[in-house]
């Protein structure tokens, strides 16, 4: 990540061959089949990801959520650009999940915490429980899943390390406010 580490980091040639190659696999082929929603991260390069593996004709539904992004502070690609810089890009995309214009959350002088990244994770997890609909793609970063999904907060918890522009589908549940989450694919 240090290599380009700029604002907002664009996402690199290798990014676009790895979102094409994801795109034509058998598991976001299958999945794009019943998608009823896509969920993106803020970052630029987690919006390309999701229109390359996922074209305009399909979801219904783009939804940009700030508790999806990378982990914040220390390095710049972890900033994401202004809000209304963002909506310029990316009209076909609904902002409504970003609340502040600036970045308020990424700070240059330390890396956020394993705990705000659990927590912020457990807050995406709840705005997904709380929609209607039930097949979802959700792109993000693999350091926010890999924190997300080794907590205590996620009970059988089965979901192997995510790869760079991989596809998994995951079965999400909950139990007395606590958060299953299988791999089931």
């Amino acid at each position: 990540m240090k290599e380009d580490d700029c604002l907002d980091a664009a996402l690199t040639a290798e990014g676009i061959s790895q979102a094409k190659e994801a795109r034509d696999s058998s598991q976001c082929s299958q999945a794009a089949c019943n998608l009823q929603l896509l969920l993106s991260s803020p970052l630029s390069r987690c919006i390309d990801t999701a229109d390359l593996v996922f074209p305009h004709r399909s979801p219904p539904k783009r939804i940009i959520l700030e508790e999806l992004r990378e982990i914040n502070g220390l390095l710049l690609n972890g900033k994401r650009r202004e809000k209304s810089a963002l909506e310029e890009l990316y009209p076909h995309w609904d902002f409504s999940g970003v609340s502040n214009e600036e970045d308020v959350d990424w700070t240059a002088d330390e890396l956020e915490s394993d705990e705000s990244v659990v927590a912020r994770g457990l807050r995406a997890l709840d705005l997904i429980w709380e929609r209607e609909e039930t097949e979802i793609a959700v792109i993000a970063h693999g350091g926010f899943f890999r924190k997300l999904f080794s907590s205590p907060s996620i009970r059988n918890n089965n979901v192997a390390r995510f790869s760079n522009c991989e596809c998994k589908a995951l079965k999400l549940g909950r139990k007395d406010g606590v958060y299953d989450v299988e791999q089931v694919g």
